[in-house]
């Protein structure tokens, strides 16, 4: 097999897996938002925290969820406790952009829908574009995302 082959196997792969990680996020977000209708606020919020949480990174070894409320304070996070009631509002992404005012932005007026930011991939140590799925309920912004291959 030549490069080139080797080139689009290697570009079709990636681009299926970008597909199957959306669709999990979309799948994983439903979820969350569909929990967060049925359930009071605190305990949502609980369930995204708590290691056990069905939306927590140590439950599920792969998603998380973030949620913001619409000032831009972190309300719950699934990976980074430490967060919780941090003012990200003006946080900004490796090309400037304002990424939590435009997820926040986005819930408001369309009730959710797909952004993207750039930012460094923890695991592999490189600048991504990560696309993030938002969700709105209940004044909360709910934010699940991943990064491109």
């Amino acid at each position: 097999m030549n490069w080139t082959k080797h080139l689009f196997l290697a570009a079709m792969i990636g681009t299926t897996l970008v597909a199957q990680d959306t669709k999990e996020v979309e799948t994983f977000m439903k979820e969350a938002v569909a929990f967060a209708k049925a359930n009071p606020k605190e305990a949502f919020l609980n369930e995204v925290t708590r290691p056990t949480g069905r939306f927590n990174i140590q439950k599920t070894k792969r998603l998380y969820l973030t949620v913001y409320d619409e000032a831009g304070i972190v309300l719950a996070h699934g990976k980074k406790t430490q967060e919780i009631g941090v003012n990200q509002l003006e946080a900004k992404d490796k090309n400037g952009k304002s990424y939590i005012k435009d997820r926040i932005d986005l819930a408001k007026k369309k009730g959710g829908g797909w952004t993207e930011e750039t930012k460094l991939n923890p695991k592999t140590m490189q600048v991504q574009v990560k696309k993030s799925l938002v969700g709105y309920q209940g004044g909360m912004v709910i934010c699940c995302g991943v990064y491109e291959q």
